[in-house]
């Protein structure tokens, strides 16, 4: 994948919104603290059957950049709704952090189950589930 690819991957999953906030309804956003764990986990669910696009790895900076304009441009009770202006909070913290990221797409039960048995083989600091009403924090 080009980096030009990567970039445009990247500005699509942030169109993915709610009220205006982040809202990736359908995926998983796996924060890990150290990004050889993060390209480990991506390497593994490459090899498992993922595409590239159904697996994207996300620098901190990028999370941060994008989560700063995302809750500074929701300052709305829309945006509130759903409690998604907190969830894109600690992916701000987390990646203020050092934190890289996955944005994978998880879209039923069976697919979470997959892409959560290859996260737990190392240190994960939070997962994201977006659902249709709710966001879900798997351990």
């Amino acid at each position: 994948m080009t980096n030009e690819e990567r970039l445009q991957q990247i500005a699509a999953v942030r169109q993915m919104t709610d009220f205006g906030m982040f809202y990736p309804r359908g995926y998983l956003v796996a924060a890990f603290r150290r990004r050889e764990d993060a390209e480990r986990v991506r390497r593994d669910l490459l090899a498992g059957g993922y595409d590239e696009e159904d697996c994207l790895l996300v620098r901190a900076e990028e999370v941060a950049d994008s989560a700063r304009r995302n809750l500074a441009d929701q300052q709305g009770p829309l945006s509130r709704l759903g409690r998604s202006d907190e969830a894109v909070a600690a992916h701000l913290r987390a990646a203020e952090e050092g934190s890289t990221f996955l944005v994978i797409y998880a879209p039923d039960d069976l697919e979470v189950e997959r892409a959560m048995n290859v996260i737990r083989r190392v240190a994960f600091e939070f997962v994201h589930r977006y659902q249709r009403f709710t966001i879900q924090l798997l351990r």
